[in-house]
């Protein structure tokens, strides 16, 4: 069996656990979270997954690199879920500009806001940038994959 047919099965085995398993219980807030955080899901596929409907509703867009421009999905999103392999460029930080331009707010590994609707998710990184302070919800245009959460 080739290489790339064994990983292949491999990613569609990890997509059918991640769809069956159990939702583990939330984990505690950690240093600059912003709001509760939605149960970590097991099973990362390495991709960032979006929603434009809150709780896995409406239309998906999903990246496993950075981008400039989320397209169908941008300014539209009101789930947004950090599926990522753990271990370097593991966070991602969401810019409310084109470009990675302007604030941006930062979602951890493994976890899902599952729900911007309700105004809980801001862009805190970044004061005096464009979008600083402004929800998160509807507001995303691109995204960067990073080592970890940080002010700057």
């Amino acid at each position: 069996m080739s290489v790339k047919r064994v990983l292949t099965l491999a990613a569609s085995a990890a997509t059918v656990a991640v769809l069956v398993s159990p939702v583990s219980s939330a984990s505690a807030l950690e240093s600059g979270a912003q709001g509760a955080k939605a149960p970590r899901l097991a099973s990362a596929d390495g991709y960032l997954h979006v929603f434009t409907q809150p709780n896995g509703g409406g239309r998906e867009c999903s990246w496993a690199g950075n981008s400039d421009n989320w397209g169908s999905c941008r300014n539209l999103t009101s789930d947004i879920w950090n599926n990522g392999y753990a271990g370097g460029n593991d966070a991602v930080d969401l810019y409310w500009g084109l470009n990675a331009t302007g604030a941006h707010a930062c979602i951890s590994q493994g976890d899902r806001w599952n729900d911007t609707t309700q105004d809980d998710y801001h862009f805190t990184y970044g004061a005096g940038l464009g979008g600083f302070g402004a929800t998160v919800n509807n507001n995303i245009s691109s995204h960067r994959w990073v080592d970890y959460c940080s002010q700057g």
